[in-house]
């Protein structure tokens, strides 16, 4: 669980997913100059940072996965309400104007339709985290050659 820095509301991370316990993502970085952390305070945060960017690799395929997973459930679903719906309509209607009406109509896919809807959510949600964690490395890494005197 963490909290977003704009609005205050509470927004659960992803499984593999965690806060950086210090959250320099959204602090100035001459601020963070001013502040001047321990170098153990930054070594610490780091060390965590990176092992978060480590596992990213795992959890974005987890979530990439499940995308794949619910987008083919959704391709069966639609291709099962076509067919029935292709016997109610006959070659009335085309393959498309079916697919469209089926989107609407059939609780198979409507229910496909909201799993694809919350797989990519979150698999967008994972992939901007990581990013996130990405940058609070170079963040950090730049503090610490600051503090160093310009010494990695």
């Amino acid at each position: 669980m963490d909290a977003d820095p704009t609005t205050g509301t509470v927004v659960v991370a992803p499984d593999g997913f965690d806060t950086v316990p210090l959250n320099v993502a959204v602090l100035d970085e001459d601020w963070l100059l001013q502040w001047t952390p321990s170098r153990a305070q930054i070594v610490g945060a780091l060390s965590i940072a990176r092992a978060k960017n480590l596992a990213a690799p795992g959890a974005l395929d987890d979530y990439r996965r499940k995308l794949a997973a619910a987008k083919r459930e959704q391709k069966v679903a639609i291709g099962l309400a076509v067919q029935r719906l292709r016997g109610e309509f006959g070659h009335r209607a085309t393959r498309t104007e079916l697919v469209d009406f089926a989107h609407g109509v059939d609780e198979r896919v409507i229910a496909a339709d909201d799993a694809v809807d919350t797989a990519w959510l979150m698999f967008e949600y994972a992939k901007d985290f990581a990013d996130a964690i990405e940058r609070d490395v170079s963040l950090l890494q730049s503090i610490a050659k600051a503090q160093n005197g310009g010494q990695p």
